[in-house]
Order: C-alpha cells, then structure tokens, then sequence
C-alpha cells in the first residue's frame, strides 16, 4: 500500500509542478469560457420573451448553461493532462526505474489512475464551488443544498468515466508530441460535438445523433438540468409553457436518446460506466504489454 501511495503522490506532484501542463489541461475550459462570456452566452438570453428578465436571472440562467459544459470538458481535459506522466515515463523509460523494483506492475499501473481521480475531482470540485460563489454574489440567487450536493456526486461519477477513457486513450499514443496534438485537440472537438460550445439544435440533425453517441453529450445535459432547475423556477413563473420547451431544447436540457431513439438517461448512464470500465481494463492490458517490452 506505502508504494501506491507514494507512486501515486509522485504523479500528483510533477503535474502541479509542471504549469505548462496545467495551464494546457485548462486549455479547452478557458476557451469555452472566453466563447461564453464574448458572444456565446448572449444568445441564450435574448429572445421577445427572455428580453425582459432583469440582469440577476440572466446571469443565473447562463452560468447554469455555461458551467454545466465547461465541467464536464473539465473532467476530461484535467484526466487528460494528468495520464501526460504515462507517455513522459515511457519516453524517457523512467518505467525501467519502476520495474526493477518489488513494486508489482499493477500498482504502478494504478498509481497513475488514481492520480488522474484525485487530481481531477479536487479542481473540479473547486471550480464548482467558484461557480457557487460566483452565482450568488453576482445575480443574489443561491443554489439549494440538494443541488449542490446532486452536482457534486455527478462530478464524482463523470470523473470516474472520464479518466477511463483518457487513459485508454493515452495508451494508443506513443510519444510525447502525439500527445501534445491530442491534448491540444481532443477538448475542443468534444466540446463542439457534445453541444456544449454551441446547442445541438443549431449544428443539426445529423450533428445530434453524432453527439447521443458521445457520453460527455449526456453528462452535459445531466449536469445541466441539475445547476437550471432552480432557474427553470423563475422562469416558468414569467415565460409560457410553449416557450419553455423550446428554451429547454436550446439550453442542452432536453434528453436526446440515442440516435433519435428514445432511451432514458439512467441506461445511458449505465452504458457509459460499463464502457468506461471495458476501457480501464483494455487500458491496463495495454500498459501492461508495452511495461513488459
């Protein structure tokens, strides 16, 4: 147990101390975040009917579409950075130092894992406790408790997905330029395929059944649902139902199924965990090969 623990301590550290991996991990949420505040969020508050919300509910409305996406793409974007340690080791065989020690190969193998979990579900949380703070001085609405404690366990659940499938991911590269371009990449074009930089409604219908197939599409219209409830409040009192189904398709809030199909979010969701641990597995067969050459 002392050498997971200090082989998992060891991931930690040399990603908080390399900011140019930490910026880069925040890369894809910056830029969703300087698309949001420059022209993005505009859209999703102007209309005949949401022209006349005052200034405090448009703020709460467009954090809630905003940070629902952005941490999501921080779960994958972090989980991504932090498996950067895996292809820096092999590169430069600081695994050979590894392996001729007692620890077992799976150990080593889990340490960088459980790194990944660690890392990403603390600055996530952190971010959503930001985003607490920055909803309630800036527009005076407060998240219920049951909110914030709902986001707070989907930040643990999407977590978990998400660095299963960046480490499977981690495993096909075989360089460290490799992954450079995918880290650069991969945020970005998840975040226009799941719906999170621009709505679905807009790209298209075959751009939607593109996205139903992407987890990180579902885990944004969850997350979601979860930080607009208390908004969808306010605003059912002042806009009609008609209108509010509508601003729900826009808002990411609507379920989309699967390929036009209608299937609930709970078998969604439970595809997406049995997917990500199919991909955790295959991921550490694959370490486990390339350890062995």
């Amino acid at each position: 147990m002392y050498s997971l623990i200090s082989l998992t301590k060891r991931h930690i550290l040399i990603f908080l101390r390399d900011k140019t991996a930490v910026f880069f991990s925040f890369l894809s949420v910056l830029i969703l975040l300087t698309l949001y505040f420059l022209f993005i969020g505009r859209q999703f508050t102007s209309g005949s009917e949401l022209d006349l919300l005052d200034d405090n509910l448009k703020t709460y409305l467009v954090a809630g579409v905003m940070m629902g996406g952005v941490i999501v793409i921080n779960t994958m974007s972090l989980s991504l950075g932090m498996m950067g340690s895996i292809i820096n080791d092999m590169e430069y065989r600081r695994l050979d130092g590894f392996l001729v020690t007692p620890v077992k190969r799976y150990k080593i193998i889990l340490s960088y894992y459980i790194s990944s979990i660690i890392v990403t579900t603390v600055l996530t949380l952190f971010m959503w406790a930001l985003t607490i703070l920055y909803v309630g001085v800036f527009s005076g609405y407060w998240y219920s408790v049951g909110a914030i404690l709902l986001a707070s366990l989907y930040i643990f659940l999407f977590t978990f997905i998400s660095s299963s499938m960046m480490i499977f991911i981690t495993t096909l590269l075989k360089s460290v330029n490799a992954f450079g371009t995918m880290s650069g990449i991969l945020g970005t074009l998840i975040g226009f395929v799941s719906g999170i930089y621009m709505p679905l409604v807009v790209l298209g219908k075959s751009m939607a059944y593109v996205a139903s197939l992407v987890p990180f599409t579902h885990m944004a219209i969850i997350l979601k649902n979860v930080l607009l409830k208390g908004p969808y409040e306010e605003l059912s009192a002042i806009v009609p139902s008609e209108a509010m189904e509508e601003i729900s398709i826009v808002y990411g809030t609507t379920e989309i199924g699967i390929l036009g199909t209608d299937v609930s979010m709970i078998w969604i969701m439970l595809g997406s965990v049995l997917l990500a641990m199919a991909l955790l597995y295959f991921a550490y067969r694959r370490l486990n090969q390339k350890m062995g050459k």
